[in-house]
């Protein structure tokens, strides 16, 4: 279980100073957590609507989890050197997830080792912020990943409040209260070879999160309205 563990020296202390930092700063409101497997690699699929998103997450997890945790992140933003990607490696044990195909690699094959090896993975499947706190749709590499593994649970997670913790554009958090719901595990089904079954079990996946979170409901064609953009 070292495989994508940071062996950078900081990486030893400096996890349990910022989980102690977040949980005192933001004060996150758990739960659901009785639905974290305890063995085995599993994925927490979450909202995503702030780069303080993964600090919540990470800080919301028991102990043994957050020993065999690795948050998947976008390549051309937190993996061009610098502080983001120091930050991202010590603290969360980060693994590139490409947003395009350039190179000709799988954009997803770093998510696929870390499951193999029994990791908790966080990904948002959404791919971008939200810039309004609504759900966007979700992008179908989830459901290509998961067609590789239909025996790995996947966990809905729904975060509340970081929008107001860290507004996107902005860099210094705000001490305000966050919600953290681990929904029951899903199975969801895909074919490794059947593109429309990942987009399914995608939004499998965004149903389930949207059950535990704080959204109106949606009209039919409402999901038609979310746009993408880059970080």
């Amino acid at each position: 279980m070292s495989l994508y563990r940071s062996r950078h020296a900081a990486a030893r202390f400096l996890p349990g100073m910022f989980v102690r930092f977040v949980q005192l700063y933001v004060r996150p409101r758990i739960s659901g957590l009785e639905y974290l497997p305890r063995e085995g690699g599993f994925v927490i699929a979450a909202n995503h609507q702030s780069h303080a998103d993964t600090a919540v997450v990470f800080a919301s997890l028991p102990p043994d989890i957050r020993d065999h945790f690795v948050a998947a992140a976008a390549q051309d933003y937190f993996f061009q050197g610098g502080p983001q990607q120091y930050f991202s490696r010590v603290l969360f044990n980060a693994i590139p997830i490409a947003r395009d195909r350039r190179g000709g690699q799988d954009p997803l094959r770093h998510a696929a080792r870390a499951l193999r090896e029994g990791y908790a993975l966080l990904l948002f499947p959404e791919g971008t912020r939200s810039k309004d706190g609504s759900l966007g749709p979700f992008r179908a590499g989830i459901g290509k990943l998961l067609a590789d593994f239909p025996q790995i649970p996947v966990i809905p997670t729904w975060i509340g409040g970081t929008t107001r913790v860290m507004p996107k554009g902005k860099f210094v958090p705000r001490p305000v209260q966050v919600t953290v719901r681990f929904g029951e595990p899903l199975h969801v089904e895909a074919h490794p070879r059947m593109r429309r079954s990942w987009q399914t079990a995608a939004d499998q996946i965004r149903n389930a999160i949207l059950a535990i979170g704080d959204y109106a409901p949606e009209t039919p064609d409402q999901t038609d309205a979310f746009a993408q953009d880059d970080e």
